[in-house]
């Protein structure tokens, strides 16, 4: 591993050790091992693709959305009723 992918990784483990809340709003707090090292393998990523290091906005949240699931479809309660532009529509 890099250097400077290490100093990164202090860095947040520093930050998430000192601000457990904002870990856990994050993600759960049995998977911050997981968390660390999808942080890592990204982090890595970006230093051979020639980005910077820290991971951006939309990197943090793929890696949240990947160990918290992908939020689940609900399904239509009512399926015989249509929403259009006119207003609800009964098919009885």
């Amino acid at each position: 591993m890099n250097v400077d992918v290490k100093i990164y990784m202090n860095d947040i483990r520093k930050f998430f050790d000192s601000n457990p809340k904002d870990l856990a709003n994050l993600v759960p707090l049995d998977l911050k091992n997981q968390f660390y090292e999808k942080i890592e393998e990204r982090a890595s990523e970006n230093l051979i693709e020639g980005k910077d290091i820290p991971l951006t906005r939309q990197q943090l949240i793929d890696i949240c959305v990947e160990l918290n699931g992908s939020p689940q479809k609900v399904e239509d309660q009512f399926p015989y009723i249509l929403n259009t532009d006119f207003g609800k529509i009964f098919l009885n």
